[in-house]
């Protein structure tokens, strides 16, 4: 399993990412197992890391596409209940 470094002393496997919120210059990373880990790294930042891995829906989030999520017209679910946004012009990242 290969593993990002996304801050810091820390690499996570792509797998285990439901999604990412950006929070001004800092990134909250929510994880399959219901963890969510706070790093000082920007979202432009960890976009490029996880490349293809991981879509941008929002200005404020990325998703994984291999993720249970629920989609809807405006915005995402994950089986634990968060929610996020899907902002129109990027809606097309998630036609796969």
């Amino acid at each position: 399993m290969k593993t990002i470094h996304v801050g810091s002393r820390l690499h996570i496997a792509p797998e285990s990412i439901v999604f990412i919120k950006a929070d001004i210059s800092y990134s909250h990373i929510f994880l399959s197992d219901g963890r969510k880990i706070l790093v000082s790294t920007h979202l432009m930042k960890l976009e490029r890391r996880f490349g293809d891995k991981m879509v941008r829906v929002h200005r404020s989030y990325l998703v994984n596409p291999e993720a249970d999520i629920k989609i809807t017209e405006k915005e995402f679910t994950t089986p634990s209940g968060h929610k996020g946004l899907i902002s129109r012009r990027l809606k097309k990242n998630l036609m796969f």
